[in-house]
């Protein structure tokens, strides 16, 4: 549905009200990511804390897998914002792209986090809770790709 004729503030809101229900493992998957580089970017060391993260210390500083974090999680908000309330534009027509290699980014930090820990030997509740982030990422990208088929199938239809 387009919300052309409405106020940017009414449209930006019906547009993501009408999408979230279908998209809310999506939303929600992005706030933690943003929250969980807040986090490894906020003032505490988190890495230092336990040995769990040893192998994602080894491969980048704290700071940078948090703005890593940050900056994938609002790409993928910006995606979801634009894929409800800007269907219509020349750029919606891409949103459903863009969600699938939003999700994808961001299984990529979901198994690296995973296996961090996995492979640190270390006893930690993270084991039980990021590779179920990354399960149900994997299903964003497949249900992002659906859609980007039905999208480019649309186009290609000329509709």
């Amino acid at each position: 549905m387009s919300y052309r004729n409405h106020p940017l503030p009414t449209r930006l809101y019906l547009g993501i009200a009408d999408h979230f229900p279908a998209r809310r493992s999506e939303w929600v998957l992005a706030g933690i990511m943003i929250g969980w580089g807040g986090l490894l970017v906020g003032p505490a060391p988190v890495f230092a804390q336990s040995k769990a993260w040893s192998q994602m210390a080894a491969m980048m500083s704290e700071s940078a897998w948090g703005w890593f974090a940050i900056c994938i999680g609002a790409f993928r908000l910006l995606a979801l914002i634009i894929n409800g309330t800007f269907a219509g534009t020349w750029y919606g027509r891409w949103s459903p792209h863009v969600r699938a290699l939003a999700s994808f980014l961001t299984c990529f930090l979901w198994f690296q986090i995973s296996f961090g820990l996995w492979a640190s030997d270390a006893a930690t509740t993270g084991l039980a809770v990021y590779p179920g982030l990354l399960v149900l990422d994997a299903m964003n990208i497949v249900a992002a790709m659906k859609d980007a088929a039905g999208m480019d199938k649309a186009v290609s239809d000329g509709r």
